[in-house]
């Protein structure tokens, strides 16, 4: 089963959570996933989720990100804030479970991953060709059975370039993730985290207060 296979509308059941541990030793919570779908419902569904998949790639090559906007909140249910700007040939999954603050900046070629609830606060910038996922799968599973959590971004928070964000993680605000970065558990507020995995290498000040738009 792909990433893509695990589809947001479907009823699950939520199995016991698990806590599994990351990289750096640290643990997090992950749900496994667990489908009371028959064979031929499922089948259905993955083609739904397939026809919904591609309506959403084609609205992330409409020119013009005001009409983008329009589709991803009114058809796909996504809640987005004021002046928020999510730009060309994005990658979106899950799409009723993401929340976008005011005045953030989502640039090119970004995936955001609403299988398990997204939550990107305010004046969040993240740069070209990162990923935000909520959903994996569990490879010490003798069916390689997906697995996810809740990813939260706070306030002000900037994603370098091909920045990775791995389910369960939290960044706290004014943070900073610098490029290339595999973030796989929480950053506290205004640390900078750098590396594979990440970790903190310097901090940002607390008083931030600039806004990319009103």
């Amino acid at each position: 089963m792909a990433y893509r296979d695990v589809i947001p509308g479907a009823t699950v059941t939520l199995a016991t959570t698990e806590l599994q541990e990351n990289h750096s030793g640290m643990r997090r919570q992950k749900t496994p996933l667990v489908s009371e779908h028959t064979k031929r419902q499922h089948a259905l569904r993955m083609h739904l989720w397939r026809l919904r998949d591609s309506a959403l790639r084609l609205t992330g090559k409409i020119p013009g990100n005001s009409m983008r906007l329009f589709i991803y909140r009114r058809v796909f249910g996504m809640k987005i804030g004021r002046g928020v700007r999510i730009e060309g040939n994005c990658t979106i999954w899950g799409p009723r479970r993401i929340s976008i603050g005011h005045g953030t900046v989502i640039n090119r070629d970004v995936v955001l991953d609403g299988r398990f609830p997204l939550t990107i606060g305010s004046h969040v910038s993240v740069a070209v060709r990162s990923m935000l996922l909520t959903l994996e799968h569990d490879l010490c599973d003798a069916n390689l059975r997906p697995i996810g959590a809740a990813v939260s971004v706070g306030d002000r928070v900037f994603m370098g370039a091909c920045a990775l964000v791995l389910p369960g993680v939290s960044i706290g605000y004014n943070a900073g993730v610098a490029a290339g970065a595999v973030v796989t558990k929480d950053v506290d507020a205004c640390s900078i985290v750098a590396g594979v995995p990440a970790r903190p290498v310097g901090h940002r000040p607390r008083n931030l207060d600039y806004e990319f738009y009103k």
